[in-house]
């Protein structure tokens, strides 16, 4: 357990973040299926990540490499070696939690020669995959779930082009993998989304990374694609760009504390949904200013002495809807989040595990089929510090300790969890000035 509390004066730091592990993971999936050796720098560390290299090697293809620099060696078309040429003996891989690596794997290995078991830990088990294992039937592939979830095995060595569909109201993830996969197929791919996507944002990275590899993905709308036949990634260098969610941790922190906080080395042309945060907390209240830096631009968010409540729908930009919530009880009216009741599947069911934690502190939570609502607790009374669940989610752990900025002595149990995305977080938020104490601390 850590114990986060203010530091003895606000924060006013200049700070760098990871690379985004979602542009990392296309990256490594698209180079993996690549006929050559791809270079990759700036990935970010993680359990994500690492389980994204190790399915490299499921694929048929290899990985190497220093610090944060890493060659892919991709598959190609040549016949995979050792157990993977045996379908009577599926090689086993783990994606950990990461339910991204779950959907992309699994329409990847449908791709390759041989038979492949994918499991994971966690809530791996209940993250929603039918959909994406229907829609890659109709394209020829033979993949064996356990009732609709993982563990599954992937059986098919290739996938036949044509056109399919799949429910976009549960994952954008779905469409994401199936276009990953795509240019593999044997013929032409269309792929239609039922239903308005959720996390749209994260479509639109998935095609941004493929035409950046070689593939151009030819769009009708928001819910129609097509990969024509012939089309194959290519190898090149590729630099990850920095994470806006990681991002919106430090200038959350900036509003919170009443401090200035520069986040340096962000792409100002990436597609991450989440590059939208700092557009909220300027609609809080907050400075926000935007300038060019010598590799992308650098965001700095100063606090403002009153925080304003707000009504967003944030189906665009879900990773920051924890952040969002933490910030919300130390503003001034009600603060309403929408379009987020897909938060409910992610390595927790965020939706409760904010309603939980906020009010543990003495928060007004509101739960909605979509989202919540969230205000100030009841009569102006002063938040109270609480020993808080982060129910073994790094996205939880992050954003609650935030409210630790304001209420000194909350408490996150678990914070081992920011392993997944961000190990380095505790260190960087003490770097802020924030006291941070507990076994996470060093």
């Amino acid at each position: 357990m850590i114990e986060i509390a203010p530091g003895p004066a606000p924060p006013d730091a200049t700070v760098r973040v990871p690379g985004s592990k979602y542009e990392a993971n296309r990256f490594l999936i698209a180079a993996a299926l690549t006929d050559g050796t791809t270079r990759l720098s700036g990935l970010p560390d993680g359990e994500d990540v690492r389980a994204a290299i190790s399915a490299v090697g499921a694929l048929g293809g290899g990985a190497a490499g220093r610090g944060d620099c890493l060659e892919v060696r991709g598959a190609g078309d040549s016949p995979r070696p050792g157990p993977r040429l045996d379908p009577g003996s599926p090689m086993k891989v783990s994606v950990g939690e990461s339910g991204t690596l779950l959907r992309f794997l699994t329409a990847a290995a449908a791709t390759v020669p041989g038979s492949i078991t994918v499991t994971g830990s966690g809530r791996i088990r209940e993250r929603p995959i039918a959909g994406l294992v229907t829609a890659l039937g109709r394209l020829g592939a033979d993949i064996e779930t356990t009732g609709g979830f993982a563990p599954l095995t992937v059986r098919s060595s290739r996938l036949d082009g044509g056109t399919t569909r799949v429910d976009a109201t549960e994952s954008s993830q779905f469409g994401s993998a199936l276009l990953l996969a795509a240019p593999r197929a044997a013929g032409t791919v269309v792929i239609e989304l039922e239903g308005a996507p959720v996390s749209a944002s994260y479509l639109d990275l998935t095609v941004s990374v493929m035409a950046r590899c070689g593939v151009k993905v030819e769009r009708s709308g928001t819910g129609r694609f097509r990969v024509a036949a012939g089309a194959r990634y290519r190898p090149g260098d590729h630099r990850i760009s920095g994470d806006w969610t990681s991002a919106g941790y430090f200038l959350a922190a900036a509003a919170l504390a009443r401090g200035r906080v520069t986040v340096d080395g962000l792409d100002p042309e990436s597609p991450q949904g989440e590059r939208g945060f700092a557009g909220l907390l300027g609609r809080m209240g907050c400075e926000v200013i935007e300038e060019p830096s010598t590799d992308g631009v650098r965001v700095t968010v100063t606090g403002a002495s009153r925080l304003r409540g707000i009504s967003v729908d944030m189906r665009s930009m879900p990773d920051a809807v924890p952040t969002l919530a933490a910030i919300a009880p130390f503003a001034e009216g009600p603060t309403v989040i929408r379009g987020t009741s897909h938060l409910r599947h992610k390595e927790s069911d965020r939706i409760a595990a904010l309603a939980d934690g906020l009010g543990r502190l003495g928060a007004r939570v509101v739960v909605a089929e979509d989202g919540l609502g969230i205000e100030p607790a009841e009569s102006g009374a002063a938040l109270q510090a609480a020993a808080l669940d982060s129910r073994g989610d790094h996205r939880i752990a992050m954003a609650l300790a935030l409210t630790g900025l304001r209420v000194p002595g909350v408490r996150i149990r678990s914070p081992e969890v920011v392993a997944k995305s961000f190990p380095g977080f505790w260190r960087a938020l003490a770097d802020l000035g924030v006291r941070v104490s507990g076994e996470e601390a060093a």
